[in-house]
C-alpha cells in the first residue's frame, strides 16, 4: 500500500444517500413531483471524496432563503442548482449556468437523471451511495460552466491557509517543516487521529482586504477547502492585548465605511463572524501550549486599509467595542470572501507592535512563529474537524 493510500484509509468517511435527498428535497421544495439530475466529477465518478454533490433541481420558481437553508443544514455537500427554461442557478452563490433549454443544458453537462417526476430511477442506483468526507464540510462549487469542466480533484483541499506577507507564508511552512519558493504549497498534516489534513498554504504578497478577498476566493474556488484560516501578525491594543499575545478573535470589524457630510465624516462599520467551533477549540487548546499567551475568549480584531503607527489614530478605534484587542489590514477580506461560500473562518494572529510611534519590526520574527506555532497544534488537535 502506497503512502497515498495510508493516507486516505485514516481519513474519516460517511456515506450521503442521494435517494433519500431526492426525496427530502421534494419535501423542501413542496413538489413531491420533483425531477433531480447528477452532474460534475460525481457524476464521472472521477472526483475524490473531497468533491461536492452537485445537482440539478427542476424548479419553475426562485426557491427561497428559507429553502436554501434548510438544504444547507440538510447536508453541506450538496451544491444544488435550481433549473428551469434552460437556466440553472446556483442556490448557493446565484451564478448561473445556461442554454436554450432544460434537455439542452442536461445534455450539455452530461447529467443523469436520479429521480424524475417524484420517482427513483433504477438505473440511477449506481450513483446512489457518495462517500464523503466525515470531518470536512466542502465549500460549494463555483461558476461558470469552465470552471466545473476544468476543475482539478488533485488541487482540492481540507484548509485554505492564508498569509499575507511572505515573511508570515516562510513561519508557517517552517512551522510545518517545509520549503519552497513558490508562492502556494500543498502539504499534509497528520492530526491527533492519524488523519491526514491536506492544505494548500498560499502566499498573497500583499496587504489589504481587497486583495485578499480576491486572492482568497480565487485560491478557494480552485481548492475547494472546508475551513480558511489567516495566519500571521497585527497590531495590538493596549490594556487589551500584549506583544506576543495570539489573537483568535471572535468576529472582525472593518471600520473603513463611512459618510461624508457638511459637519464631517461620519465613521461606520461592518462585522463579520469567525468559526465559533474553532475559536472554542483552540481556546481549550491554549492550555496546553507551554509558552504561548492566547486571546480566544470572545475579542475582537479590527481591520483597516491602512497601517497604523499613531497612538491617536489606535485609539480612535477602541470607541467601536470594549472587546477590541487588535488591529490588521487582512482579516476583513478573508472573512469575506469565505463567507460567501459558506465556508467557515479563523483568523490566527499576533501581536507584533502596539500600532504606535513606537512601531518597529523588532518582534515581528517571534510573533509570526507564535502564531504558525498555534496553526500547526490547532490542526494536530483536530480543531477543523466538521460536525456531522
Amino acid at each position: 500500500m502506497g503512502l497515498r493510500d495510508k493516507r486516505n484509509s485514516k481519513v474519516p468517511r460517511r456515506t450521503v444517500d442521494l435517494q433519500e435527498f431526492a426525496i427530502d428535497l421534494g419535501e423542501i421544495f413542496g413538489d413531491q413531483d420533483l425531477t433531480v439530475h447528477l452532474f460534475g466529477s460525481r457524476k464521472d465518478q472521477t472526483g475524490s471524496i473531497r468533491s461536492d454533490i452537485d445537482l440539478l433541481v427542476e424548479l419553475p420558481r426562485r426557491a427561497s432563503q428559507a429553502e436554501m437553508d434548510a438544504i444547507w443544514n440538510l447536508e453541506p455537500y450538496l451544491d444544488v442548482f435550481e433549473l428551469d427554461n434552460g437556466r440553472a442557478r446556483s442556490l448557493v452563490n446565484e451564478s448561473e449556468l445556461r442554454a436554450d433549454t432544460n434537455d439542452d443544458l442536461v445534455a450539455k453537462l452530461g447529467a443523469v437523471c436520479l429521480m424524475q417526476d417524484g420517482d427513483w430511477r433504477t438505473d440511477a442506483n449506481v450513483f446512489r451511495q457518495q462517500t464523503v468526507l466525515a470531518e470536512r464540510n466542502p465549500a460549494a462549487t463555483l461558476v461558470p460552466l469552465y470552471e466545473l469542466e476544468d476543475a482539478v480533484p488533485a488541487e482540492r483541499a481540507d484548509l485554505l491557509v492564508v498569509t499575507a506577507l511572505t515573511e508570515e507564508y516562510d513561519a508557517v511552512l517552517t512551522a510545518l517543516d517545509m520549503e519552497t519558493t513558490e508562492p502556494s504549497l500543498l502539504t499534509v498534516l497528520l492530526d491527533d487521529k492519524g488523519s491526514p489534513w491536506k492544505m494548500r498554504v498560499l502566499n498573497l504578497h500583499e496587504m489589504g482586504s481587497v486583495g485578499a478577498a480576491l486572492k482568497t476566493a480565487d485560491a478557494m474556488r480552485r481548492s475547494k477547502p472546508s475551513h480558511v484560516v489567516l495566519v500571521g501578525i497585527c497590531g495590538g491594543i493596549p490594556g487589551r492585548s500584549n506583544l506576543l499575545d495570539v489573537v483568535i478573535p471572535q468576529s472582525v470589524i472593518y471600520y473603513e465605511p463611512g459618510k461624508t457630510t457638511p459637519d464631517g465624516v461620519k465613521s461606520g462599520h461592518a462585522s463579520h463572524q469567525c468559526d465559533t467551533d474553532a475559536r472554542n477549540r483552540i481556546s481549550v487548546l491554549a492550555k496546553n501550549l507551554d509558552g504561548l499567551s492566547i486571546l480566544a475568549d470572545g475579542e475582537l480584531m479590527a481591520c483597516g486599509e491602512k497601517v497604523i503607527a499613531d497612538g491617536s489614530g489606535r485609539d480612535a478605534l477602541v470607541d467601536i467595542h470594549r472587546k477590541l484587542a487588535a488591529i490588521d489590514m487582512e482579516s476583513y477580506g478573508v472573512i469575506r470572501a469565505a463567507e460567501t461560500r459558506k465556508t467557515p473562518a479563523t483568523v490566527i494572529k499576533s501581536v507584533c507592535d502596539l500600532a504606535d510611534a513606537d512601531k518597529s519590526d523588532d518582534l515581528h520574527n517571534r510573533a509570526r512563529e507564535a502564531a504558525a506555532r498555534v496553526f500547526v497544534e490547532a490542526v494536530r488537535a483536530g480543531v477543523f474537524r466538521a460536525e456531522k
